[in-house]
């Protein structure tokens, strides 16, 4: 069971950013918020890791699979559970909100698409700066759609965000920290951590 919970100011945060954009905007942001956009870009950043990240390619492809998991699976079963933040399309009257496409009644915060996005843009800053920036203005815009099409508070996405570049910086610390092990055992000295 969700709760709702929202301050004044981050009403009014939502309703403007909330505010019918028009038929093109709300095409970008569905589709930025699609599942099949966020798969796509997974894998375009996986084939970017693969064939952009040298020697340092197997543990960036390691990193990105971990802080996926992590904050898709622990911000699914841990995080949202944790605080059952109701979503604004449930939570506000109608003529309140523009709820556009759909959105299941679960908790609400963190935004896992926000936390996902981030997470890959975390990973993508560790491979390459130029690529980080790219994603980090995607994983912005994925954060934006999801207060437009009416299914997160401003504060969830920014929970996303913060909740996903922590998960990528856990798993490329651990990527890198793995892969100087190896480079130490293989050079026949003792790994000190």
């Amino acid at each position: 069971m969700t709760v709702d919970y929202h301050s004044a100011l981050e009403y009014a945060v939502f309703r403007m950013v909330n505010a019918d954009g028009g038929r093109l905007l709300d095409l970008a942001f569905l589709t930025l918020s699609a599942r099949w956009f966020g798969v796509l870009f997974g894998l375009a950043l996986a084939a970017f890791l693969w064939f952009r990240g040298g020697r340092r390619r197997v543990a960036l492809l390691g990193a990105l699979a971990v802080a996926l998991l992590l904050s898709d699976f622990l911000g699914a079963q841990v995080l949202r559970p944790l605080f059952q933040r109701m979503r604004p399309c449930y939570a506000l009257p109608p003529g309140q909100v523009r709820f556009l496409g759909a959105a299941s009644d679960v908790g609400s915060l963190p935004s896992l698409h926000a936390s996902n996005f981030f997470a890959m843009a975390g990973v993508a800053w560790a491979a390459n700066r130029r690529a980080g920036w790219i994603a980090v203005a995607l994983a912005s815009m994925v954060a934006l759609s999801r207060i437009y099409l009416g299914v997160h508070w401003p504060t969830d996405v920014l929970a996303g965000a913060v909740w996903g570049i922590g998960c990528a910086s856990g798993a490329v610390g651990a990527a890198w920290r793995a892969a100087a092990s190896r480079r130490e055992r293989a050079a026949g000295r003792p790994h000190h951590p």
